[in-house]
């Protein structure tokens, strides 16, 4: 009698909680808990990704999305035994995990009450993870895969908007880079801001991807995504949007006042947009002046707060022209291998050398990359959005933490090593840009 899938993936859940169990050792809910939990995730997510491969053209992508969820799932599974066993709770996580545990019960009776007097990301995190042990009990270790599962999803549709907004880039490489990165794998898949991002972060850049191709659902998909990054961080939005922004304001059109219509709307309701998240930004930062020297403050504050603990190091903010290279050096490749002290640090450092080859071997496509941002919006979206994130974090001073907050950048960095090869690539005729659009659909 042949296995669906579905069953094959329910007892590879199964045997994933026992074996764990034996790891940690605990009787407790957590474990029991998980090993109920975990073996439906995994089964819905199997018939999700089947689902979402049926008919694909890409044979490969069934497979790829198949092994970088189970990736993920290890990645979740080596968060927790770091959080957990290795700094013994001393983690974010344990924060978001304890209040959820209070409180749950009292939701479940329907008693729902919450106070937002702190920091609005992580009251917002307590109040999003109480929701969750609500359906599922208290269960950090469940949690973590279900937090894993929802972050895998955002790279996905980081993914599928790299393949909308450059049907002749290279799928497979960025496929491979953003669902197999290590870090990618790791940070975003634990309870915390790292994994809800990184699904709203996806959402946002498929709806950018559908806007610049004319595609529906463009609007919904940015609210969505906007609403969900400025639960959090809204100043991230603000950069996601700022660049989003920048991106409609130079995007090429077509000869016909349509097009340039369609234009100047998208111009306008970003603008809004921008200045919303504006206003929003500034109030979670603590400030009344939103001019760049009063941002550049908050930043300062921000930096010198991270600049604390173990992993700490002298960071080089952007201050001039002249420390601009240093910063990129520093936000997208450290820390080196020589400067790694524990065993996450030594993985990021490999991961960065990897990127520098990478870069390296990109490098005659990247030569090309000024001509392929006028024609490409969505590419000039990532390289905004990538300055603009160097910027506010080149001034943090600890590895552990720019590592956890650069995986919301890296997938638009890896999009400049999957641009169309040189010699493959040509400019589209601006007088075909909305009928190439509408043949798309």
């Amino acid at each position: 009698m042949r296995l669906t899938a579905g069953c094959l993936a329910v007892l590879a859940g199964l045997g994933v909680a026992a074996g764990f169990r034996l790891a940690v050792g605990t009787d407790s809910y957590n474990f029991w808990g998980a090993a109920i939990v975990i073996p439906i995730v995994i089964a819905v997510n199997v018939v999700l990704i089947r689902r979402v491969t049926r008919g694909e053209e890409d044979s490969w992508l069934s497979g790829l999305l198949g092994t970088a969820f189970a990736l993920k799932i290890v990645g979740a599974l080596a968060r927790y035994y770091v959080a957990y066993v290795v700094y013994a709770g001393a983690a974010d996580a344990q924060r978001y995990n304890l209040y959820a545990a209070t409180y749950y019960k009292q939701w479940r009776d329907g008693v729902i009450v919450f106070e937002l007097g702190g920091k609005q990301g992580t009251q917002w995190m307590e109040v999003i993870t109480t929701a969750l042990y609500t359906v599922i009990g208290p269960s950090p270790l469940a949690a973590f895969v279900v937090f894993a599962a929802f972050a895998f999803w955002g790279q996905y549709f980081l993914f599928k908007a790299f393949r909308t907004a450059l049907p002749d880039g290279n799928h497979k490489r960025y496929a491979a880079l953003v669902l197999l990165l290590p870090s990618l794998l790791y940070w975003p898949s634990s309870i915390g801001k790292e994994s809800w991002l990184m699904f709203f972060v996806g959402v946002t850049a498929l709806g950018a991807a559908y806007l610049f191709a004319h595609r529906r659902r463009a609007i919904p998909l940015l609210v969505v995504g906007a609403a969900g990054t400025t639960l959090l961080r809204p100043h991230l939005a603000l950069l996601l949007f700022a660049a989003l922004f920048v991106a409609q304001l130079f995007r090429p059109t077509a000869a016909r006042s349509t097009g340039i219509l369609s234009k100047v709307a998208g111009v306008v309701v970003l603008g809004a947009a921008a200045f919303v998240l504006t206003s929003q930004s500034a109030s979670f930062l603590g400030i009344d002046d939103f001019s760049l020297q009063a941002v550049s403050d908050s930043v300062d504050v921000a930096s010198n707060q991270a600049s604390e603990g173990n992993s700490s190091f002298e960071a080089s903010p952007i201050q001039s022209p002249t420390d601009i290279p240093s910063a990129v050096i520093t936000v997208l490749f450290r820390p080196f291998p020589f400067e790694a002290r524990n065993a996450q640090m030594l993985m990021q450092g490999l991961e960065g050398l990897l990127l520098i080859v990478l870069v390296v071997r990109a490098w005659p496509r990247l030569r090309h990359l000024p001509t392929l941002m006028k024609a490409k919006p969505y590419v000039t979206f990532c390289v905004v959005y990538m300055a603009a994130f160097i910027w506010a974090f080149s001034g943090f001073g600890n590895f552990g933490i720019l590592a956890r907050q650069r995986v919301l950048m890296i997938p638009f960095f890896v999009v400049l090593l999957a641009l169309p090869e040189v010699g493959r690539w040509r400019p589209p005729d601006n007088r075909t840009v909305r009928e190439l659009a509408r043949a798309r659909r």
